[in-house]
């Protein structure tokens, strides 16, 4: 072999680099492991606080929240969606796989370090639309706070132990009842296959600002 394909070995520089490489991966599993369990923790309490407030409002009349369902998520692990009707549309909250930094873009309103941790997301969906975007969103936070974002509703660094869910569940079904209208799509927008078929609409969804 010739002397310009030899390679000499760096014990030591090998083993720092090594060393940097674990630390920074078992600091990242503990990271995501903990986020994963308060990610789960925030779900539960949310979502049974919402299927509590929405079964006591049909009881006393309101038929126009349906029965929340709760879907299976494709990914697995237990994961679930709730999906909640009102009226002839519904809202789908769906934890997301994994755990990322906030994206900045989205203009959340939370301290400038909390960009650079890794947190866990629970996106919210008018319609079952699969080509939907989020209007509303929840971030779990390594600090152990939650902080949602979305079309003009911010709740900010709240902690799990201060948070009253059942009236975070009553203050969401109001916001979605009170901010969220339909609005008829325009003829050239109107097509036939959605005029014929009984699950489709001919509207669109808008929210505060959209007017």
């Amino acid at each position: 072999m010739s002397d310009e394909f030899q390679v000499t070995h760096q014990p030591k520089k090998e083993e720092k680099a090594f060393n940097s490489l674990e630390r920074i991966l078992l600091e990242r599993r503990q990271q995501r492991a903990y986020i994963q369990k308060q990610t789960v923790m925030f779900i539960d309490s949310l979502f049974a606080a919402l299927r509590t407030v929405i079964y006591e409002c049909r009881e006393r009349g309101l038929m126009e929240l349906g029965e929340p369902r709760l879907i299976d998520h494709p990914a697995g692990g237990n994961r679930r969606a709730l999906q909640i009707p009102i009226e002839d549309w519904s809202v789908i909250f769906v934890p997301l796989v994994g755990e990322a930094w906030p994206n900045i873009r989205d203009e959340a309103q939370i301290p400038g370090s909390a960009f650079k941790e890794l947190c866990g997301r629970i996106a919210v969906f008018i319609g079952n639309e699969p080509g939907a975007n989020s209007f509303y969103d929840f971030l779990i936070l390594p600090n152990g706070s939650w902080f949602a974002w979305g079309y003009g509703w911010p709740r900010q660094d709240s902690t799990f132990d201060s948070t009253d869910f059942r009236l975070l569940a009553f203050e969401l079904i109001e916001s979605f009842v009170k901010d969220i209208h339909t609005t008829w799509r325009t003829r050239s927008e109107t097509e036939l296959s959605h005029a014929m078929d009984a699950r489709k609409r001919a509207y669109i969804f808008g929210l505060p600002g959209d007017e």
